[in-house]
């Protein structure tokens, strides 16, 4: 009978094992360390990452910020959050900056925009506006900012639906302009401005296509006064002839009208 050969395992020792392990693990380490030193540009290393958070790209461009920038994120070492702050604040549409270091090389940016307020023109100007100067817009803080490219085209409905503000002269001239139309409104309570002309005297066109003049003093109270005309006259003259006509307030004791 054939004899059954029993294959025995050779197994090492366990102090075997780690003597080589002491031997490899180093050597490993080495080889990795060496590997990403050849193939790892020295340049990375001096990189700043940025990570941008903003609330109306149509407003502002990430791409033009990063260019802004960039002079100041070239080298971790020289990395200086307030530098790369005010930059940020130069942008006309940004309102805030908020720049926080989150690690060593990487920086988190939010960019805060301005809200829009109005539509401005400055009836001087000829249209169509060729000039800088000659239309923009107001933000709810009053701050005018008269982009080369507006961001609303003329037949958007957006720029439709926002209130007007015209005058013969820079808005920058007229800080009551803004906190006048807001005094106008709230006084008009559900009936809504759609436009507010100032040149020599306040006129307001109201929605659907009234026309108030309000003349060059007293404006508050002779817009109180139309209100009580407007409600009176509604009881004796159809809507559709109210809400076409123009009211001359600027009368001591009476006012026009005009179909």
């Amino acid at each position: 009978m054939k004899s059954k050969r029993r294959h025995k395992r050779k197994t090492l020792p366990l102090q075997k094992v780690k003597n080589w392990l002491k031997v490899l693990v180093p050597v490993s380490i080495i080889a990795f360390i060496s590997w990403n030193a050849y193939h790892y540009n020295p340049s990375e290393l001096l990189k700043v990452r940025v990570s941008w958070a903003i609330d109306q790209t149509d407003l502002v461009n990430q791409q033009t910020l990063e260019k802004n920038i960039s002079p100041f994120v070239s080298e971790v070492y020289q990395l200086d959050l307030h530098d790369i702050k005010h930059e940020l604040e130069r942008h006309p549409w940004v309102l805030k900056a908020q720049v926080k270091r989150s690690f060593l090389d990487a920086i988190n940016i939010k960019i805060i925009t301005h809200e829009v307020a109005t539509y401005w023109e400055n009836i001087a100007c000829d249209q169509p506006f060729k000039q800088k100067k000659c239309q923009g817009y107001v933000t709810k803080q009053g701050v005018l900012i008269t982009p080369l490219n507006l961001f609303y085209h003329q037949d958007d409905k957006t720029l439709n639906n926002m209130v007007t503000l015209r005058s013969n002269h820079s808005l920058e001239q007229s800080n009551s302009f803004l906190k006048d139309y807001q005094n106008y409104q709230q006084i008009l309570g559900e009936m809504r401005i759609q436009s507010f002309a100032r040149s020599n005297i306040d006129t307001l066109t109201i929605a659907p296509n009234i026309t108030v003049v309000l003349g060059y003093s007293k404006q508050r109270l002779r817009l109180k006064n139309f209100i009580k005309i407007y409600a009176e006259l509604r009881k004796k003259i159809p809507l559709k002839k109210l809400n076409k006509a123009s009211y001359d307030m600027r009368y001591p004791k009476g006012f026009t009208l005009k179909y």
